[in-house]
């Protein structure tokens, strides 16, 4: 059944894909659209490793070579009985001696939220923040990481979030209450391409957001990154197709909505039921996004950047691929 649904998919992106060569578009490298406000997600290791200061330092340098300016340092996560786990005792540290050698970073603390979707059984997910309880205790967690951290600001990662959850807009006003309106408030997002029918196909559990959501969503939030791997695609150009079409929808979406957008790229090895690396990698998609920022129906001005997840993947190939394409650096 996974593999007929995984064809369907296919096909209907090849059948777009060949009614899209006529599509009027640019042929601008990525160089144009960089800004040099780049993201990227950063491994729990330094926030609960200790790290000596020229290994926080050679980081920093390494992330402002390659133009990363927001970086999402995952922190914690809120465990199943209330608690989050205690995984942060050198992000202190951390987050002292990079902003002191690298003062133009944004450094954020990215926590999880491993949600309970409505009305489904789910062993993964068991956070309701329905509960106005959770919320508050999300919320005091937040503002702990802010004040008494040294974060800039606060990256959550709520995942699965439905369509339209009232839940999620009252945490991130929450939030923003607890942390103040100094600091920054981003979320990491999901969405499968809005032009497929619901389909209980393996992305199900990432559930598209409707533009209107979106929006409220940048209401309450400085920084939206759209994760936009694991797609279950099984090449690199429906990958890529696939990412021109959602950077369109994006940035129309959110076009005068004052949030950043980050378009997330993939580097992970890892081989899932929905991710397959030669087909989601940053080759892919970086193809994909700097096609969908020449689409004739973009709006480029609205991404801010793109975002690497996981940093900790990212080998020197894929940052060389990464400079040539984004940058528009020569490599060796």
């Amino acid at each position: 059944m996974r593999w007929l649904l995984l064809a369907i998919v296919a096909v209907v992106l090849a059948v777009s894909a060949r009614a899209s060569v006529l599509r009027p578009a640019t042929a601008l490298p990525g160089s144009h659209f960089n800004r040099g406000q780049n993201a990227a997600w950063l491994d729990i290791v330094w926030a609960n490793d200790p790290h000596t200061q020229e290994e926080i330092r050679a980081l920093g340098e390494k992330l402002e070579r390659n133009q990363i300016r927001h970086v999402f340092v995952y922190v914690s996560y809120l465990k199943d009985h209330g608690q989050f786990n205690p995984t942060y005792s050198y992000a202190k540290q951390f987050t002292r001696v990079l902003k002191g050698a690298h003062p133009g970073l944004d450094v954020q603390a990215w926590i999880g939220l491993p949600l309970a979707r409505a009305g489904q059984a789910d062993v993964n997910g068991y956070v309701d923040l329905s509960d106005p309880g959770t919320r508050a205790k999300v919320a005091a967690f937040c503002a702990t990481m802010v004040q008494s951290y040294g974060f800039d600001g606060i990256h959550l990662d709520a995942e699965p979030i439905d369509d339209g959850d009232e839940s999620v807009l009252l945490l991130l006003e929450e939030v923003r209450t607890a942390i103040g309106p100094a600091k920054t408030l981003s979320i990491a997002t999901r969405r499968i391409w809005p032009f497929l029918p619901d389909m209980p196909w393996p992305t199900m559990n990432r559930v598209a957001w409707s533009s209107e959501y979106y929006r409220e969503i940048a209401r309450r939030a400085n920084q939206i990154a759209v994760m936009t791997y694991d797609s279950a695609l099984p090449n690199a150009g429906l990958y890529s197709f696939y990412l021109r079409l959602e950077v369109v929808e994006l940035t129309r979406a959110l076009e005068s909505s004052g949030a950043e957008l980050f378009i997330g790229v993939p580097t992970s090895r890892e081989e899932t039921r929905t991710h397959r690396p030669e087909a989601e990698n940053m080759h892919s998609g970086l193809q994909g996004v700097i096609q969908g920022l020449n689409d004739e129906d973009a709006k480029p001005a609205v991404v801010t950047g793109v975002a690497i997840y996981p940093e900790w993947e990212t080998d020197e190939a894929d940052w060389a691929v990464y400079r040539s394409l984004w940058l528009g650096q020569d490599t060796p």
